[in-house]
Order: C-alpha cells, then structure tokens, then sequence
C-alpha cells in the first residue's frame, strides 16, 4: 500500500502523541533522560527532595564544566518556604578571595549527575571573572541583613529577577496574600536549631535539617528532633512547611508546630544516622496524608 508523505507525517505525529498521553498517566515522579544510560530510552527515578546539608557545599561550575566555587549557605523565606538565594565563593578565581555572592535561585541550574550520580551534583552558574567583579557581594566574615528589602532589591535587580511584592502565606497547595511586618529571611545554617513550640508554647525541641525540592526551590519538609519527649531521642520527624508557623515573641524567634502532642507520638519518623530514600513517592505521601489529618491550623497570625 502507498502512503504519501503528508500521510506519513500525519500517523507519525499521531503516534508521537498517544505516546506523550501514555507516558502521562504515569505516577508524579521526576524522570529524566540519562546521559551515558543503557538504551537510547533509558530512564531513572531522581530524587528531588535533598537535605540542605547536601546542597550545602557542592561544587558551582560554569557551561563549559570548569569548576568556579561551592555553596556556602542558603537564604530561605520561612514564610512561604521559597529558597532566595545560594551564597557562593568562587575563591579558585584568581582576585575574588573570600567575597561570597548571593546569587538568585533562579539564575542557578541544579545538575543530578550521570545516571543520578550523587557524587557529580553540582549547580551551573554562567558568569565570567569580568561578570562576578561587578556583582553585588560581601566579605564572608561579615554577612548582610539577608531580610533587608533594599539588599534583597539590590540582588534582584543585577541578576534581573521579579518579585511577588506581597509576602504569601502557603496554606496547603493555595497562597494567599498576606502583610508581613517582620523578618521572615534566614539563612539555613541559622534556621537549624531553631526551637520549635506547639500550640501552648510548649517547647517541643528544635530544627534538624531542611529538606529542598530542588527543581522548585522550595522547602518541602522541616527534620524537627524532639529530644526525649517522644522518641527516646535519636529520631527525627519530618514535617511539611505547611504544619508549621514562623513566630516572633518577645524578642525570641521560633517555630509553631500545629500539631497535638498526641498526634506526635503517632507521627512517622526516622532514626537521625539512617535517613529514608527520599526518592521514594510513598515516603513523602505518608507524612503528607498524616500531617493533613493531625493538623491543628492556626487562626491567627502575629
């Protein structure tokens, strides 16, 4: 049978999209193409969610793979959970020395690594020698006001990056604009040890860790340690951003947790030397199904 070459490339579009629909009725896991993999269609599940402690540190490199610096540190919004900035040393270029800059989230591109290959993370920053002399930066010693509006307006506007002008709140998957009249920007390094209340400002323990979606730039969950309260301690929890609230009180910051103490005992957790495979969709669903049913949302906000 003779088939013309519009017919051809007719069915062939066709096929193309009966393939995307299939291919879109899978599960909501990241998959990305492998470079190097077996099989010109080779696949891998690739772990989105990654702790701050192994954000923290890896390399920063330019397009053409060269490695400039590392990650110093984090600047996070607890507010809405959104990561601002990286702070980077490039201290391999020669006249930089030991100024960090903060860089936009979004001017970054996180790289998994062959084959999701742990070891070959890293985050890929354009920029020349001639570009960072002129970027915004500070000595490493003596660090900004990273909740600064006028700093965080001065960042945004060299690396042409826009803003919400109003503050959000996350309340589950919907935002909704709320004023904000103190500091809700903290470095990472800052927000782990951070006390950690319920509802009747109880003392409940403090921050362990920050876990990231990485391709969002976002905070998924907080790693609250509890001490001896409920675990015997050596366990962590981790909990969605949206169980908790950012609190200012008598000159203290810290943490609400909307959740009951009886609820926590109930609550999945983890032993702190052994952390779960992050990659894993059941693991973020069942701490995202407990905290929906136990939370005990907050009526107001300071």
């Amino acid at each position: 049978m003779r088939c013309s070459w519009k017919a051809f490339v007719f069915l062939s579009s066709a096929a193309a999209f009966a393939a995307s629909v299939a291919l879109a009725d899978e599960p909501p896991v990241r998959r990305d193409f492998v470079p190097g993999a077996v099989g010109a269609e080779s696949r891998v599940a690739v772990a989105q969610t990654i702790r701050t402690a192994d954000v923290i540190g890896l390399p920063v490199r330019n397009k053409q793979g060269e490695k400039l610096g590392k990650i110093e540190d984090l600047v996070i919004d607890l507010h809405t959970g959104d990561v601002r900035y990286a702070a980077l040393s490039f201290g391999g270029i020669v006249g930089i020395g030991s100024k960090h800059f903060a860089v936009p989230w979004e001017a970054m591109t996180f790289v998994f690594g062959q084959a999701n290959n742990q070891s070959d993370r890293h985050f890929v920053f354009d920029a020349t020698k001639e570009q960072l002399e002129r970027a915004p930066g500070f000595d490493s010693s003596h660090w900004p006001n990273v909740a600064d509006p006028k700093w965080s307006e001065s960042i945004d506007r060299h690396y042409n990056v826009q803003r919400r002008p109003d503050a959000t709140a996350r309340n589950g998957d919907e935002r909704t604009r709320v004023p904000v009249t103190y500091e809700t920007v903290f470095r990472a390094t800052k927000i782990k040890g951070m006390d950690v209340r319920n509802a009747d400002n109880q003392n409940l323990g403090s921050v362990d860790e920050l876990v990231l979606d990485v391709s969002k730039g976002h905070v998924r969950y907080v790693a609250l340690s509890f001490g001896n309260a409920f675990t015997g301690g050596n366990k962590l929890f981790a909990v969605p951003i949206s169980a908790i609230t950012l609190n200012h009180a008598n000159d203290k910051t810290f943490l609400t947790l909307h959740v009951s103490q009886e609820a926590l005992k109930n609550a999945p957790g983890f032993d702190k030397s052994r952390w779960p495979d992050m990659a894993d969709p059941n693991w973020a669903k069942d701490i995202d199904t407990f905290y929906e049913r136990s939370a005990q949302r907050p009526t107001t906000r300071d």
